[in-house]
C-alpha cells in the first residue's frame, strides 16, 4: 500500500507551496475539521484528505465519474514511481466519499470564500459600497426514490418521465465574480423565499443587484431597514408613469409606493410584522431606453433605493444593472463548463456534497483568475474562465506527482502567465440569437415510463 505519510507530505510540497492553496486545502485543516464534526476513520489509503482531492479531481474532470477519478488519482501515482497501489474498483472510494461528514463541506466552502473575501481588489466597490449580485437556477438529478422525495420533478412531467430538481439561488461577489453562499431546495420553493435566507451576508451601505422577480415592497423594505440598497428591474405588474413623482433627470423619477393593502404569507413576514413595515416608501425608477440594435426593443425600468443622484447618478445605476448579466455568465460557467447542470450523486447526501464542490472548484478557478490578474496586472472579468478551467483541470493532476518544490512553483508560475494570457474580448454589444445550429437526433420524447415501451416493444419498434 503507497506510503500515506509520504502521500500527505506530497501535497503539503506541491499544493501548498504557492498561497493560492494555502489554507483552504491543507491537510491538516482537513483532519481536524473532520475531528471537530465528530468523524472517525482509520488508517487506510482513502484518508478524508485523499478521498477529498479526489472528489475534487472527480468535480474538476469533464467525465464525472467516479472510476474516471479514481483511475486519473491511479495513474499520478503510478507516475511518480509508486508500485504497491490499491485497487482500481471505485467502490472503496464512494464508501469513503459517503462517510465524509457534511459539516466538513460546509467549512471547505466558507474558507475558500473568506479567502476570496479578504484579497485586495482594485476597484472592489462600487462608489463605496459593497454589491451582490444574485440569481436561481435549477439543477437535474438522477431517477431515484430518495431524489424524487426531496426533489420532485415539475408537475408537467409524468411520473417515470423526468428527473428530480433542485432549485438553486446563489449570491455571488460582483468585484470578484466568486460565490458568497447558496441555498438549495425543491421547486416547490420561490426564489425569493431562499433569497431571504441569505440576508446575513449583507451589512449596511452593502448594495444588491436582482432581477424583477425579487421587486417586492416588503422584502425591498426589509432590506432598506438592514441599510442595504437594492438595484433591481421593476416588477411587470408595476407600471412606471413619468409624468408623476419628482423629476431628477431624464428618465429619472423618485415616486413613492404605498404598503400592499391586503397580507399573503408569501411576504415572508407574519400578519403582524407586516402590520408595522411602514405604509410608504420612496423609491426611484431609472429607465434606461437607449437600447443597442439587436437588443431588446423595450425599454428598462430599473428601480433603486439609491435615492441621491449626486451620489449614484443614473447613467452608473444603469450600467451597474447592466452588470447583473454577469450573474448569468456565471450560472452558465458553473452548470455548463463545470458540468453541473446534471448532477450524479444517488442520494440526497451525496447530491449535496456533489454541490458544495462543484462551488468550491468555482471559487478555486476565479481565486486563480485572481491571483493572475494581480500578478500580471490584467483586468480580472477579461480573464476566460473557461480556459482557467482547462488549464487547472490539466496542471491540477501534476501537482499530485512526486516533483520537487521548484517544479511545483514553476508549475504554478506558467499556469498565472497562460491565464493572464487568455482574455475575452470586450464585447459589450454583441448580438448572438438564441438559436441552435447543430440539429438533435429526431428520437421522439420519453412520454410514458419505460416500463410501458419495454412491455409494449411492438409500439417501440414502430
Amino acid at each position: 500500500m503507497a506510503n500515506l505519510t509520504r502521500w500527505k507530505r506530497q501535497l503539503k510540497s506541491s499544493l501548498l507551496v504557492n498561497s493560492i492553496f494555502c489554507e483552504v486545502l491543507a491537510p491538516a485543516v482537513i483532519e481536524d475539521a473532520c475531528r471537530q464534526a465528530g468523524h472517525v476513520w482509520r488508517e487506510s489509503f482513502w484518508s478524508p484528505t485523499i478521498t477529498l482531492f479526489t472528489f475534487l479531481l472527480q468535480v474538476l474532470s469533464a467525465e464525472k465519474t467516479l472510476r474516471a477519478a479514481v483511475t486519473s488519482l491511479l495513474t499520478q501515482l503510478l507516475a511518480s514511481g509508486e508500485m504497491d497501489l490499491p485497487s482500481a474498483d471505485p467502490t472503496a472510494y464512494c464508501q469513503a466519499r459517503q462517510r465524509l461528514p457534511a459539516k466538513l463541506f460546509a467549512g471547505l466552502l466558507g474558507r475558500v470564500t473568506d479567502r476570496m473575501q479578504q484579497l485586495p481588489v482594485t476597484q472592489q466597490t462600487w462608489r463605496g459600497h459593497r454589491v451582490w449580485v444574485n440569481d436561481g437556477a435549477c439543477v437535474s438529478m438522477p431517477d431515484e426514490p430518495e431524489l424524487q422525495k426531496a426533489f420532485p420533478q415539475p408537475e408537467a412531467q409524468m411520473p417515470g418521465c423526468g428527473f428530480p430538481v433542485a432549485r438553486l439561488v446563489v449570491v455571488f461577489c460582483w468585484a470578484t465574480g466568486a460565490i458568497v453562499d447558496l441555498m438549495v431546495s425543491s421547486l416547490h420553493h420561490h426564489e425569493i423565499t431562499l433569497f431571504r435566507k441569505l440576508w446575513h451576508h449583507f451589512r449596511p451601505g452593502d448594495v444588491v443587484i436582482n432581477d424583477r422577480a425579487y421587486c417586492s415592497y416588503t422584502d425591498i423594505v426589509q432590506l432598506l431597514q438592514r441599510g442595504v440598497s437594492v438595484v433591481c428591474r421593476l416588477h411587470r405588474r408595476r407600471k412606471a408613469d413619468f409624468r408623476t413623482g419628482t423629476r431628477l433627470g431624464k428618465d429619472d423619477q423618485r415616486v413613492t409606493w404605498e404598503r400592499p393593502r391586503q397580507w399573503f404569507p408569501t411576504f415572508g413576514v407574519t400578519q403582524q410584522e407586516f402590520q408595522r413595515l411602514p405604509e410608504t416608501m420612496t423609491v426611484r425608477i431609472i429607465r434606461i431606453s437607449h437600447v443597442p440594435r439587436g437588443f431588446r426593443s423595450r425599454p428598462i425600468d430599473v428601480v433603486t433605493t439609491l435615492l441621491d443622484p449626486m451620489d449614484a447618478p443614473a447613467d452608473e445605476i444603469r450600467q451597474l444593472y447592466r452588470d447583473r448579466w454577469t450573474a448569468e455568465l456565471n450560472i452558465r460557467s458553473l452548470k455548463t463548463q463545470l458540468g453541473m447542470d446534471v448532477l450524479r450523486g444517488k442520494s440526497t447526501d451525496v447530491v449535496s456534497k456533489e454541490i458544495v464542490m462543484h462551488l468550491v472548484a468555482y471559487n478555486l478557478i476565479r481565486l486563480l483568475m485572481w491571483h493572475a490578474a494581480a500578478e500580471y496586472d490584467r483586468p480580472l472579468h477579461r480573464l476566460s474562465f473557461t480556459g482557467t478551467l482547462h488549464r487547472f483541470r490539466n496542471i491540477y493532476t501534476s501537482l499530485l506527482r512526486k516533483i520537487t518544490s521548484s517544479q511545483t512553483g514553476r508549475l504554478l508560475e506558467w499556469l498565472l502567465r497562460w491565464i493572464a494570457q487568455d482574455q475575452v474580448p470586450d464585447r459589450p454589444n454583441r448580438i448572438e440569437p438564441r438559436r441552435k445550429k447543430r440539429r438533435p437526433k429526431e428520437y421522439s420524447l420519453l412520454s410514458k415510463p419505460r416500463a410501458w415501451y419495454k412491455y409494449h416493444r411492438d409500439l417501440t419498434a414502430r
